[in-house]
């Protein structure tokens, strides 16, 4: 199963999105974790709350890893070449979103091209 890094957001709702992804059998560290023993397949980035430096240093320790950019709008996603889910979500259209970007291939999940949306 694949690895999932969760970055940004308060406490509560990356915790929140660990034991939905824990349950649903992913292996999941957060941002107050310490980096995973794994290099992630996919990081979960709460984009509002993140600034532009966090964001950078996260790309450029896992290159290779899809991103799931979480935002009010659902549409910050696009700048930075992301899967994207727009806030609120439940735990199935996180699941949803985080699928659909596990399915693609690396090089086309980081492209421009939206991974998910709600509106």
């Amino acid at each position: 199963m694949a690895t999932i890094l969760v970055i940004g957001g308060d406490a509560a709702t990356r915790l929140a999105a660990r034991r939905t992804l824990e349950h649903a059998g992913f292996a999941v560290a957060a941002a107050d974790d310490h980096d995973p023993a794994e290099p992630p397949d996919l990081i979960v980035a709460d984009i509002d709350a993140l600034d532009a430096e966090a964001m950078a240093r996260q790309r450029r320790r896992h290159p290779a890893a899809r991103l799931l950019a979480i935002s009010c709008n659902g549409r910050h996603g696009e700048r930075c070449g992301a899967g994207r889910l727009a806030k609120p979500f439940t735990p199935s259209q996180l699941l949803a979103a985080l699928r659909l970007c596990l399915a693609r291939p690396a090089a086309a999940a980081n492209s421009n091209e939206p991974a998910a949306t709600r509106g």
